[in-house]
């Protein structure tokens, strides 16, 4: 897994418009629905700040760019937010509660018309779940739980203590149970995306904090080093997984990427992040798509306007890219094919062997 050492291996065109809006319908998730050809996208609060705040549920085909809503699992999925791949056609996508409700873990099925709920069991409350990866070696779902929704933007009213990466069972009746919930890391200020490498060896994690954001005056800021300055940084880690117990566990600790660090500093901040087959790393952020080689090395960027806050390969070959825009979506196409896609597509080869 040794990435690819010239950006031009990897892009092959330029960004093209699949769809727009005068909302901002597309934000976070981006998840690649092979029986539809369509992408899961939830989009950014809407009415924010006012007491019908809430977020769409959306599926956009490729290539025609239709967009459309998916009432039913709003009605399930409250103020929906990132998501990825069960690897069996549907999707994980992760709630950020409302007031009193907490954040939550949802299965979405590859219609696209049912949620179940994974968790968390009744007595755990947990913060604005913000981005979930599947552990596919342990069954596990990893996640982070920021605060964003709490001492940000203000729509929770209740909270947990930590802002961290998590460990659960993707089975629901094994996540009913409070004891099989694993809290893997706490260093983070404000932990958002999350992704593993391809040999499941690594996880990354994207860390995103400006002091100036504090906007719930109510709500004091529970990690010391959150409470000025900024955050703009990738950390790595590496996955041990325990075969015999089912679990996973975070070890060595290490930045990946300092985006503030870089001789030509990135505009805004890393968001959504994936991986392409070779294990490098795509980021969103203000000025478009950041590539970083496995090493941490920087290859490129895919420039948008206006920058891009999540992303997702999909495609019948895996080999094209979605960038969300907030109002806008667009796609380049590929010279490799993502890493999930490559993992679904090996799963759906296999299954009619």
């Amino acid at each position: 897994m040794g990435g690819c050492s010239s950006f031009d291996a990897l892009v092959e065109g330029g960004a093209r418009l699949l769809a727009s809006s005068d909302e901002e319908l597309f934000h976070e998730a981006g998840v690649w629905i092979p029986s539809t050809a369509e992408w899961l996208v939830t989009s950014n609060r809407l009415k924010a700040g006012t007491p019908e705040t809430h977020v769409k549920i959306l599926a956009v085909h490729f290539p025609s760019g239709a967009v459309r809503r998916l009432e039913a699992l709003e009605a399930q999925i409250v103020m929906g937010n990132g998501g990825t791949t069960d690897f069996a056609g549907g999707a994980y996508l992760c709630s950020q509660g409302l007031g009193e409700q907490t954040g939550s873990l949802w299965h979405v099925d590859a219609s696209l018309s049912v949620g179940t709920r994974v968790g968390p069991p009744e007595g755990l409350v947990l913060n604005s779940l913000n981005d979930v990866v599947l552990h596919r070696a342990s069954g596990r779902l990893l996640f982070t739980d920021p605060a964003y929704g709490i001492e940000v933007q203000g729509f929770r009213t209740t909270f947990h203590a930590s802002k961290a990466v998590w460990g659960v069972p993707a089975d629901p009746e094994k996540a009913a149970h409070a004891a099989s919930w694993a809290m893997l890391n706490e260093c983070h200020d404000q932990p958002n995306g999350v992704l593993l490498s391809p040999d499941e060896r690594i996880a990354y994690v994207t860390d995103v904090w400006s002091g100036k954001w504090h906007n719930n005056p109510d709500v004091q800021l529970r990690n010391a080093a959150g409470a000025g300055g900024e955050q703009s940084r990738i950390h790595a880690f590496d996955v041990v997984h325990d075969a015999a117990q089912g679990t996973v566990a975070l070890a060595n600790a290490r930045t990946f990427v300092d985006l503030r660090e870089e001789p030509k500093p990135a505009e805004g901040y890393p968001d959504g992040i994936k991986c392409d087959e070779h294990g490098n790393v795509y980021a969103g952020c203000g000025g478009g798509v950041r590539v970083y080689a496995p090493s941490g090395h920087f290859l490129g960027r895919i420039a948008v306007k206006g920058g891009v806050a999540n992303l997702c390969f999909g495609g019948d070959d895996g080999r094209t890219l979605l960038m969300l825009n907030e109002t806008k979506a667009f796609t380049v196409r590929m010279k490799v094919r993502g890493a999930l896609e490559v993992t679904q597509s090996l799963k759906r080869v296999q299954s009619k062997e």
